[in-house]
């Protein structure tokens, strides 16, 4: 059960405990850790990247050195843990856990643990009895590892109670972070790379939990980057104009060159094809001239699984074209059409025979071409896209 918050309060000539002084400073990590437990979402916020530096044993087998980089990572119990450095992956306690197995391709997870560990006494610090006791707590973290395959649901951890802060940092409240998977080879007890991500599952990185995201300059720019990278994606609400959304890539000054325009009046503007969107009772046609063998193409914004049995309706038709055709021998000829038709996959056949007049009236079959018209009807029950 949840305990409601109670925060300190002090008189004048009050005799403050250690509880007291205490109770101030878990006052705020509460407040604080409540704040990145339920209005953000845990995960990587900077950095704790996996690096690799090739190495060689003497007898001549490689190896690499795997570090993580200086970063911070915010858990689900709402817990800052900072690596204050960069710091090496240790061999030794990767062997310790006896998770290794033979294959050399293996994948062993990374993990990253907040640990509160007690700083050493003050030197001439005095405690009651005369006794030096420790009065600093290092908030400190502990990099794990996995066996290949283990199960790796990090998000069904265990979420503290609604009033809960930060915790004490044992073993019992610990949560696990994902920072990235390793290989080692079992003979000579060395990594020899690392990778992000093995079968999906990959770093997650702290997020917002909002219901509504407000801009202050009447610009609001959603990236995929943290810091402007020319050529990457991003969104922009725009009150200019009336207002517009935009959709493209940045350019080297952060500025959106947008392929897809909104106006706020509902105007849609498009450098490239718009498909895959249907209205109910509508025709869309495509046109052409094709060859033997061709796979007809369905008219512009249609999407194949957008046709089928329940779906919008393909209709073709093909009309052998015969005037231009060139005879195979110089010996008086007339064509007539063989085939000309399509089949489930919308591929011509297409087949011209060619009869000479002179004797002995030689018949020859060669790959024609055909005008061809392709339907796509949207039946008017269809309610939009199909």
């Amino acid at each position: 059960m949840s305990d409601q918050i109670q925060r300190p309060v002090f008189y004048e000539g009050q005799i403050l405990g250690a509880l007291d002084l205490e109770a101030t400073v878990e006052y705020g990590r509460g407040q604080e850790a409540r704040h990145e437990r339920y209005l953000h979402t845990w995960g990587i916020a900077s950095g704790l990247q996996l690096t690799a530096k090739p190495k060689q044993l003497e007898s001549g087998e490689d190896y690499a050195e795997v570090t993580v980089s200086a970063g911070l990572a915010i858990d689900g119990r709402g817990r800052e843990i900072i690596v204050a450095e960069a710091t090496r992956l240790s061999e030794d306690e990767f062997d310790q856990l006896n998770v290794a197995i033979t294959d050399a391709s293996a994948l062993y997870p990374v993990l990253l643990i907040g640990s509160d560990t007690v700083a050493p006494a003050a030197p001439f610090s005095v405690g009651d009895c005369a006794a030096a006791e420790p009065n600093r707590k290092v908030e400190n973290y502990v990099i794990t590892f996995r066996g290949p395959g283990e199960n790796l649901d990090l998000g069904s951890q265990t979420v503290p109670d609604i009033s809960a802060g930060p915790g004490v940092g044992d073993a019992s409240e610990s949560w696990m972070v994902l920072l990235g998977f390793v290989r080692w080879n079992k003979d000579i007890k060395k990594f020899t790379g690392f990778e992000v991500t093995s079968e999906g599952v990959g770093r997650r990185y702290a997020g917002v939990l909002a219901d509504e995201v407000a801009a202050r300059g009447g610009k609001l720019l959603l990236r995929t980057q943290p810091q402007n990278q020319s050529g990457k994606p991003a969104l922009l609400i725009d009150e200019t104009d009336g207002g517009e959304l935009k959709f493209g890539l940045l350019n080297a000054a952060g500025i959106v060159t947008p392929v897809l325009t909104i106006s706020a009046k509902g105007d849609v503007k498009a450098v490239g094809t718009i498909s895959g969107a249907f209205s109910s009772g509508n025709v869309y046609v495509q046109s052409g001239n094709a060859t033997d063998g061709v796979i007809l193409p369905l008219p512009s914004g249609v999407d194949p699984d957008q046709v089928g049995p329940g779906k919008a309706t393909v209709h073709i038709q093909l009309t052998p074209r015969l005037a231009g055709l060139t005879p195979p021998t110089a010996n008086v000829s007339t064509a007539f059409p063989l085939e000309c038709h399509v089949d489930a996959d919308r591929r011509v056949r297409c087949l011209v025979q060619w009869t000479e007049l002179d004797a002995p009236h030689i018949v020859t079959v060669l790959p024609g071409s055909c005008d061809y018209t392709v339907m796509v009807a949207v039946p008017a029950t269809a309610g939009g896209t199909p």
